[in-house]
């Protein structure tokens, strides 16, 4: 069949504009981008890797830009990254990458690709993280340990594993009744409360108030008394009685200045008296029953005798066992009247169980108390928590995420440690 001549001659025209002009055959777009990733194929070096989705219609010119900071997509951002490298001048679809030598192993990296071809330049989205997987010290590297497998192994391949361990918590030890803790307290509010789970809580008489940032960082209830230590309006709390008492720690100090003879710490309704210091000493020699002079004693983790030795007017660990049940319902006033002794001074921490504790409890919980309270310091250089917080008998500590980008792991050292 014959073409018409006009449109043979339309035909050849076309031809002609196709073969000159090839971009009216095809709109060229800048390209487009997936994921990046990276290996570290050893200490010193990274292979950082992008994946050209499309080319746009024709094949990029495509760079890789990386430093300590990420600048983001622009393409010519404010501050100029730290690197950038040519890949290819002719880039296909599919995968491309770079090995750079990392500058410094304790730095974290971030890279992103930039593409240009005749449609435009494009940054990725996708941003890399590179993690560099040894420390500085490559050559006498002898372990490594990054808690993202929420274990303490050792990455170096040394072997030198460890053991991620809980710190020990007194909530641990059976048979307790009662916790009161001013070390996260505000203000006195109106009870205080109980943390062994008794719900015990002690409530608030007069005005003892809140020290905050008084030890180690932490609070103290403060007691003081109006009118002198046998009279006025004594500041004290009051909780329902415990009357199977065995074994009682106090985070304590007694005002220099309180010379009362019965200085109430620790009192009941009855005609006896817990801590309550004869002339100034830890325990009363009369007053304080039988079953508590006759106990054990200790200060800062060292056996005393109560009737005897000073109550301590610098915060300390105080503990007491006794011989049998003794009971107590407050801290700071002596039975029910308004003219008794009171307590001047401050506390941390009192703890109390109704069985009387093994030598190992004991120094687990005074270890705890030390280290909590910033008095290790005055624990004999014999007592086995001297150097180092207890830990738990089970369970592993608390990891958290530590990563911009949520995919790395840190031990909470207020939770626990590694050996």
């Amino acid at each position: 069949m014959r073409l018409p001549s006009t449109f043979a001659t339309l035909l050849t025209i076309s031809t002609i504009l196709f073969s000159w002009c090839p971009a009216l055959a095809q709109t060229i777009i800048p390209a487009g981008f997936g994921a990046m990733s990276v290996t570290q194929p050893s200490r010193e070096a990274a292979v950082l890797t992008g994946q050209l989705q499309s080319t746009g219609g024709q094949n990029p010119t495509v760079k890789i830009r990386w430093g300590d900071e990420d600048r983001g997509m622009g393409v010519t951002p404010s501050t100029a990254w730290d690197h950038e490298v040519t890949v290819s001048t002719n880039q296909a679809a599919g995968t491309f990458s770079t090995t750079i030598t990392i500058p410094n192993l304790e730095k974290v990296y971030y890279f992103r690709a930039i593409a240009s071809n005749s449609g435009g330049t494009v940054v990725s989205r996708s941003v890399g993280v590179l993690v560099p997987s040894a420390p500085v010290g490559v050559a006498n590297l002898q372990g490594r340990w990054n808690f993202d497998s929420e274990n303490a192994n050792d990455s170096s391949g040394t072997g030198r594993h460890g053991t991620a361990k809980k710190l020990f918590s007194p909530s641990e030890v059976s048979s307790m009744k009662l916790w009161l803790d001013a070390s996260s307290l505000s203000t006195a509010g109106t009870t205080w409360d109980d943390k062994s789970g008794n719900n015990n809580h002690a409530t608030k008489h007069n005005t003892p108030t809140v020290v905050t940032n008084a030890q180690n960082g932490l609070s103290l209830m403060r007691y003081e008394t109006d009118g002198g230590d046998t009279g006025g309006s004594p500041d004290y709390h009051e909780w329902q009685d415990i009357s199977d008492i065995r074994t009682v720690f106090c985070v304590i100090k007694r005002d220099a200045d309180a010379t009362d003879n019965l200085s109430q710490a620790i009192a009941d309704d009855n005609n006896y008296h817990f801590f309550a210091g004869s002339g100034g000493n830890i325990s009363d020699g009369t007053y304080a029953d039988a079953n508590v002079r006759n106990g054990l004693t200790k200060l800062n983790g060292s056996s005393v005798t109560g009737t005897s030795v000073a109550f301590p007017t610098s915060l300390s660990v105080l503990t007491h066992r006794t011989t049998g049940n003794v009971e107590a319902s407050r801290i700071g006033k002596d039975r029910h009247h308004t003219g008794r002794y009171s307590f001047d001074g401050d506390y941390g921490e009192l703890l109390i169980f109704n069985s009387d504790l093994s030598d190992t409890d004991i120094a687990k919980i005074e270890g705890y108390l030390a280290h909590k309270w910033g008095l290790t310091g005055a624990l004999a250089s014999a007592h086995p928590y001297k150097l180092g917080t207890p830990t738990s008998a089970s369970g592993t500590p608390t990891y958290i995420a530590d990563t911009p980008f949520g995919s790395g792991k840190a031990i909470d050292l207020a939770d626990g440690h590694v050996e």
